[in-house]
């Protein structure tokens, strides 16, 4: 079953229409069914972190300089600089010289995103590096669960109950950064694609 995600999607969620979401719209459309992102409720889940994460689908470049990941080998800023150059980017702000690299190999050119971090400023691979990230962390089994479910997610060092919404967002942010948009994203996204 596929699923059409329009820019009249995105700007539903976001409150507003942006110069973004006709690209977006169109990648989303393109890449997402490829990474099984293709049923109502995983659209809303995927777009309710993209929609919080790109501030409202305004940007794909991180505002902050990037100089508070300067030197974090969490990250892969091993080299003076790396925190700047490596700062988020794409629909999840992928954020980190190691993440660079990575999406760089899964593209077959290691170098690729690390020589041109701009890359993942491009509709496409903003779209794409999401996907990469959402497949290999399985959330679509979370964002398949019944929002009432309760799911495990250990992180700072414990183990917690959490819904779908706050484990999709934890995998992502790290931690409850902006949870209460992240779920009123969520909820308008389920309103208008489910």
């Amino acid at each position: 079953m596929s699923y059409t995600i329009t820019e009249q999607h995105l700007a539903a969620i976001a409150g507003k229409s942006t110069p973004l979401m006709s690209a977006l719209a169109d990648w989303i459309n393109k890449i997402c069914p490829a990474y099984e992102i293709d049923r109502p409720h995983e659209y809303a889940h995927f777009l309710a972190q993209a929609c919080h994460e790109t501030d409202r689908f305004r940007t794909l470049e991180e505002y902050a300089s990037g100089n508070a990941y300067e030197g974090r080998k969490d990250l892969g800023n091993t080299k003076t600089g790396d925190g700047a150059r490596f700062k988020g980017r794409g629909i999840f702000q992928t954020t980190g010289r190691a993440n660079y690299l990575q999406l760089g190999i899964k593209k077959g050119n290691e170098n690729l995103f690390i020589d041109s971090p701009e890359l993942l400023e491009q509709p496409e691979y903003a779209v794409w590096s999401a996907c990469e990230f959402w497949d290999g962390r399985h959330l679509n089994d979370a964002a398949n669960e019944p929002d009432g479910a309760v799911l495990k997610k250990k992180y700072g060092g414990q183990v917690h109950d959490v819904s779908p919404v706050e484990f999709i967002s934890i995998s992502i942010n790290g931690g409850l950064n902006g949870i209460e948009e992240r779920k009123r994203f969520y909820a308008i996204a389920k309103n208008i694609l489910i």
